[in-house]
């Protein structure tokens, strides 16, 4: 994965000593804030104790936009820590004080650094808005430099939105007005970040080519951490191209240059792209230290997207040196850690949608009761006591009237809704026992089948067999009959055997499966490796068969789409659950068309009957990895 290069400014970096020893004026608010920015990368915890002083002494002072500085920079902080709901707090805070002392270019600043946030929780749609938003104020502005500076930042959101056609124009332009400028590095900034566009358009030669020439650039200049981003992603292509040894001595140069800068996130980025091409390279144990290494880092700095990519890496090296458990674990530790960023952001937005409904909702009653307030004021100045009394005698009768009328509503459609809810269970409940029946009378007509297959027309091509081969050493011209005859007998046992193999009634799942895989895998140019632990013992009948079919669904679009050289295969006990795991290195599938094919629909009713569950995610370098996992309870051991 290539990392984009976000435009968002450099500043100096003064000494702790030195502004320590300052006045308590604007000056020394603006030199915390610097501070701030300056130990962003080398101390996050430093860099937030600045930035908080910096805070304090602009309140103190009344200094507005000192204020706005630091909550500004405290907010770069708590993003690369992924706190996203502090960051959007400052942001917004930062955004009514720039807003209410007409700073305009701030607010502009402040909308860019709103996308920058959005971006990172993957909120791309509002993150275009916010940029937009930004673009306009420095277009209006006539500010050429900014300008481009956002467009870039628009044309790395449409790419993430995979809008690339419309992301490389946008690249171009805000390229085109750099060069004009005379701005070199922004220049070059933007030709990193088309290489991205390009790499994804499938023209490697070009991106590489401009990845070279960026990195020239910030090499000439002594910009080492922007040439790092250069270098490391490079690195990445070199390494999907299969030049491992280039990638890897472009993750080191990467490394240790941000080593050096005290760039934690950044470092352990690196660790976990060399510990990717050590694997590659077959050192396996210089890989598992780097990587998790990397994940140290990672996990310290708050670096939730880089600590996902450790575990993915993690999972694989294991895999290849084949550690089943270990392989297993660190899946899991992918898929736990990716599902709590997602289930966290879906509560953090739900919270702020409620949020936002609560005060609109409020905002609504206020109006009404001032709506209410100045009515009454009128009927008071119109009317006499008598007539209010009675009056507010009549509304209270019809407010209790219009309470009775409500709750009876209400009632009402609560019980609708539960009607509904009992409705649906029972459709899916019926579906659900449905698509069971179905599963269970398929197989038993596959075992019918199969067994009067092999025992009934297989029977019968054996004994012609016999008989043919009886007649041929009589006469030379019934040999071709013989052979025919033969051949049949062969396609029918196996077709039976495809149906319903004989072992896995007789002796079970590994034995069926080992079986299976000689058959299907065993052609020229693929590779393939069954491992299995935990497995000495039989299970349900009704699991084994489910599983056997899933893994023959698999096999089976392997071998149609796949174009893979290997497979690799591990069925284990773990944790109380079957799991089979099926890796392979073809040239795996599109996300946007999951979902889509009927064998896919198949193998995930195959195992809800199960009561498991199946996951199939794409295998970083190519492929597929393909995760079942079956509940055991304490009747499913047999």
């Amino acid at each position: 994965m290539c990392s984009a290069v976000m435009d968002l400014g450099a500043q100096q970096d003064p000494t702790w000593p030195e502004v320590r020893r300052m006045k308590e004026d604007t000056a020394k608010v603006i030199q915390l804030s610097d501070l701030c920015f300056g130990y962003r990368r080398k101390d996050p915890d430093s860099a937030l104790f600045f930035g908080g002083q910096a805070l304090d002494l602009a309140r103190k002072l009344r200094y507005p936009k000192g204020e706005a500085q630091a909550l500004n920079d405290l907010a770069i902080i708590h993003l690369d820590r992924s706190a996203f709901a502090e960051a959007d707090s400052a942001l917004r805070a930062a955004l009514r004080i720039r807003t209410r002392i007409g700073d305009e270019e701030g607010v502009g600043a402040v909308h860019n650094k709103l996308g920058n946030l959005y971006q990172s929780q993957l909120r791309l749609e509002e993150a275009l808005e916010e940029n937009r938003r930004a673009l306009a104020i420095f277009e209006r502005l006539d500010q050429r430099a900014k300008s481009a500076i956002i467009l870039s930042n628009i044309a790395i959101l449409e790419f993430n939105l995979g809008q690339n056609e419309q992301a490389l124009k946008d690249h171009r332009t805000a390229a085109a007005v750099r060069g004009s400028l005379g701005d070199s590095v922004g220049l070059a900034i933007s030709q990193g970040n088309m290489a991205n566009v390009m790499l994804a358009m499938g023209d490697t030669a070009e991106a590489l080519t401009m990845l070279q020439r960026a990195g020239g650039v910030f090499r000439a200049r002594n910009m080492e951490l922007e040439y790092a981003v250069q270098a490391h992603n490079e690195a990445g292509v070199r390494l999907e191209r299969g030049e491992v040894q280039r990638a890897a001595a472009l993750y080191a140069e990467a490394l240790a240059i941000r080593e050096a800068a005290g760039d934690r996130k950044a470092t352990a980025s690196s660790l976990i792209g060399l510990a990717d091409a050590s694997a590659r390279s077959g050192r396996m144990g210089e890989a598992r230290r780097l990587a998790l290494r990397g994940l140290g880092i990672a996990t310290a700095v708050g670096a939730t997207s880089e600590q996902m990519n450790a575990y993915r890496t993690l999972a694989r090296i294991h895999a290849r040196s084949g550690h089943a458990d270990s392989t297993l674990t660190y899946h899991e530790r992918f898929a736990a850690l990716r599902d709590s960023v997602f289930s966290s952001e879906n509560g953090r937005r739900i919270s702020d949608l409620q949020a936002r409904l609560g005060i609109e909702r409020k905002e609504q009653e206020l109006q009404q009761q001032r709506a209410d307030i100045n009515e009454k004021n009128l009927a008071i100045a119109e009317l006499d006591q008598r007539a209010e009394r009675r009056r507010y005698l009549l509304i209270l009768a019809a407010s209790g009237i219009g309470a009775v009328g409500l709750l009876a509503l209400y009632l009402l459609q609560r019980q609708r809704r539960r009607s509904e809810a009992l409705r649906h269970a029972s459709v899916i409940a019926e579906r659900e026992l449905g698509l069971k029946a179905l599963v269970h009378r398929t197989d038993a007509e596959r075992k019918r089948i199969a067994s009067e297959l092999h025992d009934g027309v297989g029977q019968l091509l054996t004994g012609l067999k016999y008989r043919l081969q009886a007649a041929a050493s009589e006469d030379a011209r019934l040999q071709t009959a013989l052979t025919l005859a033969d051949e049949a007998g062969k396609e029918v046992r196996g077709i039976a055997h495809s149906m319903m193999p004989r072992a896995l009634e007789e002796t079970g799942l590994v034995p069926a499966l080992t079986d299976m895989f000689s058959r299907a895998l065993n052609v020229p140019g693929l590779e393939h490796q069954f491992e299995h632990h935990g497995m000495d013992r039989r299970f349900d009948p009704g699991i084994e068969t489910g599983i056997y079919r899933i893994a023959q669904e698999v096999v089976s679009n392997i071998l149609k789409h796949a174009h893979a050289q290997r497979v690799d295969v591990q069925l284990l006990v773990n944790q109380g659950a079957i799991v089979l795991i099926m890796e392979d290195d073809g040239v795996g599938f599109d996300p946007a068309r999951m979902g889509q094919g009927l064998g896919l629909r198949n193998l995930k009713d195959r195992a809800r009957i199960m009561n498991g569950n199946i996951d199939l995610s794409a295998r970083e370098g190519g492929g597929t990895v393909v995760m079942l996992r079956v509940p055991l309870s304490a009747s499913t051991a047999t």
